[in-house]
């Protein structure tokens, strides 16, 4: 598909050299229609389209302002091709800072793709998203991070397809995407993206998707911001929308995940981790300690395998079994 003339979506249509902005639709509540915010950014020459999706987990504030910074920079006049732009996706749980699930329904969006038009409305949301929005588009990175109570590695994943021009092109994206680390997964692996998720759905629909995260934990930093910014236009230089070279060792260095490891506490109390994100650990290393309510140490928290810390989940307190730490066995890309 390439941008030639004017790019339309329902009733929102962008000419050749124009952002448009407006709402798409898809469902009601008893209080009124539900809608998606929607940027089309049609660019004056020919070009990919490139579909840009964020706040699917909407107390993930990094990359929803990413996106945001994104539809206030791009210049149509400067662009090749057309930009496809949802700034908020799940835009009732953004107004109701909710995380990992719906209000509406108790589903989580990035779960249930591709979704159903006689499903909930979680999945009649994502139906749409993939058929009406992705669906327009031949590439898509749908961003993310951790959301409340998760501190986040930065990473770009790819789910690969097993058809060998896609999945060149999807890992080429993710590459272009993140300096740090990448997640090729196959339907089988334990690391994401995960069937069930937008840009796994988009994949099987041919959909050149990836999944970028950075950011967590409810907040709004500005380097996990950057993070989001600079790979969105690594991708658009890769994919020559926008003028100028990716950095020379853009993907070149990075890690790729081969797994993925949980540590738990086997005892309850208070968590006092020294390990932080993107540490690297080795097994048997102490990485903290949990205390019991009269201060007393019950457990030294301890790596069972070499790695990279990759999420931190926040709480301070823990009961037997609760996640503690999550790392990444990976291998040189």
């Amino acid at each position: 598909m390439r941008a030639r003339g004017s790019v339309q979506i329902r009733d929102l249509s962008a000419a050749s050299g124009e952002q448009v902005r407006g709402w798409i639709d898809f469902g009601e509540t008893a209080s009124g229609s539900l809608r998606i915010p929607l940027v089309l950014i049609n660019g004056r020459e020919e070009g990919p389209r490139l579909c840009l999706t964020a706040g699917v987990h909407a107390t993930e504030y990094a990359p929803i302002d990413a996106v945001m910074r994104l539809v206030q920079a791009l210049d149509p006049a400067q662009l090749r091709g057309t930009v496809i732009a949802v700034p908020v996706t799940n835009v009732r749980m953004f107004e109701s800072r909710t995380g990992f699930v719906s209000p509406l329904d108790g589903l989580n969006l990035n779960k249930i793709a591709p979704g159903r038009a006689d499903g909930s409305i979680s999945e009649i949301l994502a139906d749409v998203l993939l058929r009406e929005v992705i669906g327009a588009a031949e590439y898509h990175i749908d961003f993310h991070a951790g959301d409340l109570g998760e501190e986040l590695q930065p990473f770009a994943g790819y789910s690969l397809t097993g058809f060998a021009d896609l999945d060149a092109k999807g890992e080429a994206l993710a590459r272009a995407f993140s300096p740090m680390l990448i997640s090729l997964s196959t339907p089988e692996s334990t690391i994401p993206p995960f069937p069930g998720s937008l840009s796994y759905a988009a994949t099987r629909n041919g959909v050149v998707s990836i999944l970028a995260e950075a950011g967590g934990d409810g907040t709004l930093k500005e380097e996990d911001v950057r993070v989001h910014v600079d790979g969105a236009m690594s991708v658009m230089r890769h994919l020559a929308m926008i003028d100028g070279a990716a950095p020379p060792n853009a993907g070149t260095r990075c890690l790729a995940a081969r797994d993925r490891v949980v540590i738990r506490a086997k005892r309850a109390g208070l968590v006092r981790l020294t390990a932080r994100i993107g540490d690297r650990i080795s097994a048997g290393q102490e990485l903290g300690d949990i205390r019991s309510i009269f201060g007393e140490v019950v457990e030294r928290v301890c790596a069972n395998g070499d790695g990279i810390v990759g999420l931190i989940w926040t709480h301070k307190v823990v009961n037997t079994g609760d996640p503690i730490l999550r790392y990444w066995i990976t291998e040189p890309a």
